[in-house]
């Protein structure tokens, strides 16, 4: 029937008197034609076949400006998604890695996109109403789903669980970059959309990674994120600048943070077996390449190179201020679960691995604080970020005279042993003391007010610590020093370090 009535028009084609009983018979042959491919194909084949129908019927729609041509072949796309689904239900999971699933999805891909680059085409020379010109970004999303989910049947059928993460990850960056690939050569600006979700997926893969404490290189990572990395610049160089200005600002930021994380996981594998977890060896793996991205990004000499000279702010303000985040809470953590311990070197104050790193990584902030291009994005929020670094520092001194004992005086780098040791209280009085002694007489020259409002703020948590706990101390030695310490330095903060008059002009610290 589908050959009669094709034939049928193909005679009528050249007799203008029949033009409408042409036109019948063509849409009668072609029905008759897509009907017989079920017949003659399984499910699979039959999604395979309407979708390349479904693109011829759109282009020869498109050139003969006959929309009955051009809406059969679009629900024709749509009956291939529809074909495929009731094959996966019928004939289950594929037995061979190159199945009738894949080469069938491949093609809908590719009619899919074929039918967008068609109406893309049509719609610059203003041939297609502006209606039938948003079918075009429909279709695109059509054919980069077909490619996910070739993926997805692939990867859970035939990919081994621990090479799972590195295969989504190469099959997410060859679809992004085919977009790129068509978008440039084509000049095609509305294939490459599909590559805005590369530099998510990446960061989900990073957190993936991060959740399971493995390092990137496992499973094929050490050959996926190299791709990763090279596509994501391949969307950087050729495609973002075209992308409004706030998602090519956050696809930048997402691309440095993502390497910033890959590093920071990759360091912590390399070190991670240098020592116990509580060592100072696998907190330091943390520490490297964020460390070396922040002191490295807010350069001047860095903002002139790409991709950085592309959108500065992404790198030198938003993607190293999450990192500055990142790197005052890792102090935080690092202080509280590492004893510090770095075999074979000694464990001396201050002078540790572990310390050092930490002393860096305020270090990389406070500069990255008082860079050129973060100091103009911090007007109005000095104090909160001074803040937060003088409470991380503060810590961080705290967590050095513990360790000093852990290490030195046989304490338990627990807490309840920090809390029931008195020379460990005795030594947090007398550190909180001097703390408090610094800020005042600082303040005190400075005419910072708040600062030395700190300081005696400070100077009462010790009152009261040595009302509430040192006193259980009762007729040691731990307490006596304690108390004539605190009373000591109590003396000199009053003598060297008076309140400031209001009056006077306060200067920023």
């Amino acid at each position: 029937m589908a050959a009669f009535y094709v034939g049928l028009a193909r005679w009528m084609r050249s007799r203008p008197q029949f033009g409408l009983t042409f036109d019948a018979s063509l849409a009668i042959g072609t029905v008759f034609l897509t009907l017989v491919i079920p017949f003659a194909l399984d499910a699979r084949s039959t999604a395979g076949a309407w979708a390349l129908e479904g693109a011829g019927l759109v282009w020869i729609g498109l050139r003969q400006r006959r929309l009955l041509a051009r809406a059969f072949g679009y629900l024709l796309l749509v009956l291939a998604g529809f074909s495929m689904l009731y094959a996966r239900e019928r004939h289950g999971v594929p037995v061979a890695i190159f199945n009738a699933y894949l080469f069938n999805a491949l093609m809908a891909a590719a009619a899919s996109w074929a039918a967008a680059f068609f109406v893309q085409r049509h719609a610059e020379r203003a041939a297609l109403h502006s209606s039938e010109a948003m079918v075009e970004p429909l279709l695109i999303g059509g054919g980069t789903l077909w490619l996910v989910s070739a993926a997805a049947l692939e990867i859970g059928t035939f990919v081994p669980a621990p090479f799972r993460l590195a295969a989504w990850l190469t099959s997410i960056s060859a679809i992004s970059g085919l977009c790129v690939l068509l978008s440039v050569r084509l000049a095609w600006h509305r294939i490459a959309w599909p590559a805005v979700g590369h530099a998510p997926c990446m960061a989900l893969a990073a957190l993936a990674a991060a959740a399971a404490l493995t390092s990137p290189a496992h499973g094929g990572g050490w050959w996926a994120w190299p791709i990763a990395f090279a596509v994501h610049a391949a969307i950087l160089r050729f495609i973002a600048a075209r992308w409004p200005e706030p998602l090519s600002h956050a696809i930048h930021a997402v691309g440095v943070l993502v390497l910033g994380a890959v590093g920071a996981l990759q360091g912590r594998a390399v070190t991670g077996g240098w020592g116990e977890a509580a060592s100072a060896w696998p907190w330091l793996g943390w520490l490297v390449v964020p460390a070396l991205l922040l002191i490295v990004l807010p350069r001047q000499g860095t903002a002139r190179r790409w991709p950085v000279l592309a959108v500065p702010g992404a790198y030198q303000v938003s993607a190293a201020a999450v990192i500055s985040v990142g790197l005052v809470l890792w102090t935080l953590i690092a202080n509280v679960e590492s004893d510090g311990t770095a075999r074979p070197l000694p464990a001396l104050p201050l002078l540790n691995p572990l310390d050092i790193g930490i002393g860096i990584a305020l270090a990389a902030v406070w500069v990255w604080t008082r860079s050129e291009a973060a100091a103009p994005h911090l007007v109005g929020r000095n104090r909160f970020v001074h803040a937060a670094l003088a409470v991380a520092a503060f810590v961080w001194l705290n967590a050095v005279l513990v360790r000093a004992f852990h290490h030195h005086a046989g304490v338990p780098y627990r807490f309840d042993a920090w809390t029931a040791s008195l020379a460990v209280q005795t030594g947090i009085t007398l550190l909180w003391t001097a703390t408090a002694l610094a800020l005042m007489w600082f303040s005190a020259h400075r005419a910072a007010r708040a600062v030395w409002m700190v300081g005696a703020a400070l100077l009462a948590a010790v009152v009261l610590k040595l009302l509430l706990v040192d006193l259980s101390g009762s007729g040691t030695v731990a307490r006596i020093v304690s108390f004539i310490g605190v009373g000591a330095l109590m003396l000199v903060i009053g003598y060297v370090a008076p309140l400031p008059a209001k009056g006077e002009r306060h200067v920023a610290v």
